[in-house]
C-alpha cells in the first residue's frame, strides 16, 4: 500500500466534497432524526474545512 500525502488544499477540498456529498444524503433521509443527524455531520464536516482555510490556506488571515 502506498502512502498519499495531502496538501491543506487537498485536506480542505476533501473535507468540502464530503460535506456535500452528507447533504445528498440528508436530502435522501427519510425520518427527522437521520436528517438532523446527517445535517449536523454536515455542519461539523463544514467547520473543519473552514478552519483548515482560515489557518492554512487564507491570504495573511492572521
Amino acid at each position: 500500500m502506498s502512502e498519499r500525502t495531502l496538501s491543506d488544499l487537498d485536506v480542505y477540498q476533501q473535507l468540502t466534497r464530503i460535506a456535500a456529498e452528507i447533504d445528498a444524503l440528508q436530502a435522501a433521509a427519510i425520518s427527522l432524526i437521520g436528517q438532523t443527524a446527517l445535517n449536523t455531520a454536515a455542519k461539523t464536516v463544514r467547520g473543519m474545512a473552514q478552519a483548515v482555510y482560515e489557518h492554512s490556506l487564507s491570504d495573511g488571515a492572521h
